[in-house]
This record gives structure tokens, C-alpha cells and sequence, in this order.
């Protein structure tokens, strides 16, 4: 039996489906106090009131359950996020990194968490892709949009530009945990950010839409831009993600 059956059939009564929740939130709760390199099994089997056997009964590794724990926080904020735009879009892209970053500053502890161990050495691979499947969803609908479009510039490799993309967005966020971006400018500069990296890559229409979008969220900010879009996705479109991703693996 996989771990995904193991999963799947030691939690699906709504007693084990209330126990599972539990433990995936004392995971994140221990992850924003302590770190995942600090992360220890005992101190989750304590603070859930569950035995060791039952965790890696239920999920298989350490690993895999702190994978759960990251990959179900963020799908159940996304499924919350109401878009007004399409998907593959640039205001979609730019919705979504507003509505994640205003997460954040809530949760300053777990985001500083997440990324020292992104960046950590001793990131092991599932982790790290767990994350990185995660931290490229904003921009990886849009990338993949111009790509098909023809509108990146000769030199751009699309993944290479998805991953740079990270790269962009986690400075940021460093340089926020950190006290080096307030919290009132932390969305703009998020945002500013990741368009002026996006305008060098990008050519044709995409190009003058991004330079005009830039102009209008340096003016007004980008929560106010946010709330001036027009709902012109569908109703199927307006939560829960990307269609034809995975979320499983996200």
C-alpha cells in the first residue's frame, strides 16, 4: 500500500479527518516556532497528543508529513481567494501574489521559517520541490501564457524565468522578515518587483501591458489596483487555482 492510500484510508472518518487537521496544524504551528530543521517528531506527538506510530503510520516519512502540512495550508488559503481575473493572466498573476503576500503578514514567523530552509543547505529534495511546486504557482500560468504567445524575448527560457521569478519574490520576503521592508510597503514592492523583472523578458504587447500595469500600481498601489478589476473570469475560474495543476503535488 502506497502512502497516499495509507493516508487516505487511516483518515477518512470525520474523526480521523478532525485528528489528521489537527496534526497538520501543530506541524505548521512547531514549523513557525522552531524551524523545519528544528522540527522534531516528539514534540509534534506531544503537542498533538498522538503516538509516533500513528504519524509515520499516516504519512510515512518526517519528511512527507511536513510536506502535507505545507501543501494543505496553502491549498486551503487558495480555495479562498476570490479572483476576478481568468487564469494565464497578468491581473491573475498579480491577484494572486496580493492575496498571498496579505497572508504573509500574518504568519511572519512560518514564512521566515519556509524560507531559511529553502535556501538551507540540508533543504532535502522532497521538501524543496514541495516548496519550490508551491512558491512558482503564482507566476507559472502567466510564463507558460506568454510563452505559447511568443511574447519572451529570444534569450528567455520560460522555466528559467518561472525560477527566477522565485528568486525575485523570496528576496523580498527576506528582506521583510527581516525588518528591511516595512509591512505597509512589503505588497508593492512585492509586486513592483516582480513586474520590473518580468518587463525585461517580455516583448510586443506584453511588454506595453506590463510597462502601463507598472505605471498604475505605482500610483495607486497594488490593493488598489486589485480591487478596480472587472470580474471577467468564469465561475469555475474564480477559486481554487490554476486549472490543469496538480494540486496534489503542490
Amino acid at each position: 500500500m502506497t502512502t497516499m492510500q495509507r493516508d487516505q484510508d487511516s483518515y477518512s472518518s470525520p474523526a480521523m479527518q478532525a485528528r489528521r487537521q489537527r496534526i497538520l496544524e501543530e506541524t505548521r504551528a512547531l514549523i513557525a516556532e522552531q524551524g523545519i530543521d528544528g522540527f522534531r517528531m516528539m514534540d509534534l506527538c506531544r503537542r498533538a497528543d498522538v503516538a509516533k506510530q500513528t504519524l509515520y503510520y499516516a504519512f510515512g516519512s518526517k519528511n512527507l508529513l511536513i510536506a502535507s502540512a505545507i501543501r494543505d495550508f496553502f491549498e486551503e488559503y487558495e480555495r479562498a481567494i476570490p479572483y476576478h481575473s481568468p487564469s494565464g493572466t497578468l491581473e491573475r498573476m498579480i491577484e494572486r501574489i496580493v492575496a498571498i503576500s496579505q497572508r504573509n503578514l500574518h504568519i511572519r514567523h512560518y514564512v521566515a521559517a519556509i524560507v531559511t530552509f529553502y535556501y538551507g543547505s540540508a533543504a532535502s529534495p522532497e521538501l524543496w520541490a514541495t516548496l519550490h511546486d508551491i512558491i512558482t504557482l503564482p507566476q507559472r500560468p502567466y510564463v507558460e501564457a506568454l510563452a505559447r504567445q511568443r511574447q519572451l524575448q529570444p534569450w528567455i527560457d520560460p522555466q528559467q524565468l518561472i525560477d527566477a521569478l522565485d528568486g525575485q519574490r523570496l528576496s523580498v520576503s527576506n528582506d521583510w522578515i527581516h525588518s528591511r521592508i516595512s509591512d505597509e510597503d512589503m505588497i508593492d514592492r512585492m509586486v513592483l518587483g516582480h513586474l520590473t523583472y518580468l518587463l525585461g523578458s517580455v516583448k510586443g504587447a506584453a511588454r506595453r501591458k506590463i510597462e502601463a500595469t507598472l505605471g498604475e500600481i505605482s500610483k495607486t498601489g497594488a490593493l488598489a489596483y486589485v480591487d478596480r478589476l472587472p470580474t471577467t473570469a468564469s465561475d469555475n475560474d474564480l477559486h481554487g487555482g490554476e486549472p490543469g495543476q496538480n494540486k496534489g503535488v503542490a
